[in-house]
């Protein structure tokens, strides 16, 4: 019995040393399944990183593209209120013109009036009125020319204040037109705006319920979109 012992130790060894290994060897195979896990678990999350990363990149393209296009908008509206200011500046030197001209055609009036008041005269002293006569012809003549000189430049006058007004016109349009254009863009920044904060709040409840899923354990009640991390904790967003 006493010389059995030592065997049977030795059996109870080995037996103890191969279900050591067996057990090693489940928990090496264990621990490869679960590092195979976790390596496929950070792959989809590269993955929805990227995919994440390209949209934020072609929505903040479209954005910058959008803010320039109402940039430009906003300075050529700038350059039509420029141009209606110069175009009114034009009116006022040709409103004074023709209040120049119409004071000066109330003098001739007021001359030819005095001309036929002396020419009234002519019967009194008709050796003096004679030459008179003459002179105030001529003088008639100039009045008359200047008259005409005159109602020319009135009706040219008239004529450019009416292609004034037009222009004026077509830039009070063409300025609307754009006010209109500008509205709409800016409309359509804020739906791209919109639209992308509902694309990045789907992507992180996703991946919230990924984690979710795989980690049924873990105590998520603290993510959120709007938290940080702070010290290594997760505190809410001051913003």
């Amino acid at each position: 019995m006493a010389e059995d012992l030592p065997s049977i130790i030795t059996k109870a060894v080995k037996y103890s040393s191969k279900k050591l290994q067996d057990e090693n060897a489940a928990l090496k195979e264990a621990n490869r399944l679960i590092k195979m896990e976790a390596e496929k678990l950070s792959c989809n999350m590269m993955m929805a990183e990227i995919d994440h990363s390209r949209l934020e990149d072609a929505m903040d393209a479209e954005l910058r593209g959008a803010c320039k296009e109402a940039s430009d908008l906003r300075q050529k509206l700038h350059l039509q209120a420029q141009e209606k200011i110069k175009l009114e500046s034009k009116l006022v030197p040709y409103r004074l013109k023709v209040a120049n001209l119409e004071e000066s055609m109330k003098a001739d009036a007021a001359r030819v009036e005095n001309l036929e008041k002396r020419s009234a005269d002519r019967e009194v002293l008709l050796g003096k009125v004679e030459k008179e006569r003459v002179d105030t012809k001529a003088e008639l003549g100039k009045a008359q020319e200047e008259n005409t000189r005159i109602a020319a430049e009135l009706a040219q006058a008239r004529e450019e204040n009416k292609k004034v007004a037009e222009e004026l016109a077509r830039a009070r349009e063409e300025t609307e037109g754009l006010k209109k254009q500008t509205d709409e863009l800016k409309k359509q920044a804020q739906e791209l705006e919109q639209s992308f904060a509902q694309v990045l709040a789907a992507g992180f409840d996703a991946a919230l319920e990924q984690v979710s899923c795989q980690y049924l354990k873990l105590d998520l009640s603290m993510v959120s979109i709007c938290n940080e991390v702070v010290d290594g904790k997760i505190v809410p967003s001051e913003d």
